[in-house]
């Protein structure tokens, strides 16, 4: 059974909504920024909409940054696919969960003062998934999902299963990210595998350099409105794969990729090659070099031109994967490619009509997810 996408959103540090990421992503603009904390380059958000519900709800409930961004993004794939109104399943994943408000109620904790009524609950994962079914009325399932950089997937993931046993007929799933805390930022710097680019360059990260420019943390989320009964001529998910590996490195991935190459092979099985692949290449020398290994192994004769867009969104974390998959449904409907704006050209022998997406994470987590 495919499953149907009738409606995606998305913002991130390339723009506020799926038109205006596709048109300044196209431009090839420069995106990243110098965060004032901790100096480090990162991907923030230009700006957040002040007008329009999701802004009034915001500030009514003073949500964290997590909820602000998955609510502007979910707003408009909802509308997209004219659900107001109608009950729906909430499926969100997200790697550091309400950052800002957990940081926040710490410090506060550690000065000795009283922490504010709402701590508990505004703290957890799950706070995520309930503003978002309260904001749309929904009294189906909204539950949160982490499990690292490859969250959103995952909530993708769950939420393909819950259509295809029955148990719903629509299903909201994506993933949000607000990181750009100095705490988390530098945690991603102790890592050591964080980039260090100076003002005048234009891209920050560049996945698939060479050499390597290493990762940087970006702000975003992406959603997609998901239907268990296909439309005609609307795309959908034709192939699904996920696999986790037994990886000794500190991020859970091995030098050929293993559970990468198997999440392709699930995704893709019965299927003809696709026409494009985006990668979860986040620009670091093992993890852009592991997925372009295991990319060959899976299509050894027939290997499709590969792409990332963390040029222009850097890396942010469990939104990462909706994010990607967003801007693949943009390709396929525009019959148009993004590509990479360094480096050598990558050619695109004709419009993509499939497109992979793939996202990992610690782990060893790895989801693929095949488009049309």
């Amino acid at each position: 059974m495919n499953i149907s996408i009738r409606g995606t959103g998305i913002i991130s540090a390339a723009g506020v909504g799926v038109a205006d990421n596709w048109n300044n992503t196209a431009e090839g603009r420069r995106f990243w920024s110098t965060d004032d904390a901790t100096k480090l380059p990162v991907y923030a958000l230009p700006y957040l909409p002040a007008a329009g519900r999701p802004a009034d709800y915001i500030r009514t409930h003073r949500v964290d940054r997590t909820v602000a961004l998955a609510l502007h993004a979910a707003e408009e794939a909802v509308a997209q696919a004219g659900w107001h109104g109608q009950d729906f399943a909430v499926l969100v994943g997200c790697s550091r969960g309400p950052t800002t408000a957990w940081e926040a109620a710490h410090q506060t904790y550690r000065e000795g003062k009283v922490l504010p009524v709402r701590t508990s609950p505004t703290t957890t994962l799950g706070s995520i998934a309930f503003a978002l079914a309260d904001y749309f009325g929904v009294s189906s399932l909204s539950d949160g999902l982490s499990v690292t950089c490859s969250s959103g997937f995952h909530a993708l993931v769950h939420g393909v299963a819950l259509l295809r046993a029955g148990m719903a007929d629509r299903v909201l799933v994506g993933g949000t990210e607000a990181p750009l805390t100095p705490f988390t930022l530098r945690q991603m710097e102790g890592l050591r595998i964080y980039a260090s680019p100076t003002p005048g360059e234009e891209y920050a990260c560049r996945p698939f350099a060479t050499p390597a420019t290493g990762m940087v943390v970006g702000e975003g989320a992406g959603f997609l409105a998901l239907e268990r009964a296909p439309q005609t001529g609307s795309l959908g998910i034709l192939g699904l794969g996920f696999s986790r590996e037994q990886a000794r490195s500190a991020t859970g991935i091995s030098r050929e990729g293993t559970a990468l190459q198997s999440s392709m092979r699930q995704a893709t099985i019965g299927a003809a090659t696709p026409d494009l692949i985006l990668a979860h290449a986040p620009g670091t020398l093992r993890g852009d070099e592991a997925e372009r290994r295991a990319i060959t192994s899976v299509f050894p004769e027939t290997l499709p031109p590969v792409l990332s867009l963390k040029w222009a969104t850097g890396h942010t974390f469990g939104a990462s994967g909706p994010l990607a998959l967003v801007m693949a449904t943009e390709m396929v409907r525009r019959n148009a490619v993004i590509v990479l704006p360094y480096g050598p050209a990558t050619e695109v022998p004709s419009p993509p009509r499939r497109v992979l997406v793939n996202a990992t994470g610690f782990g060893g987590n790895a989801v693929s997810v095949l488009i049309g």
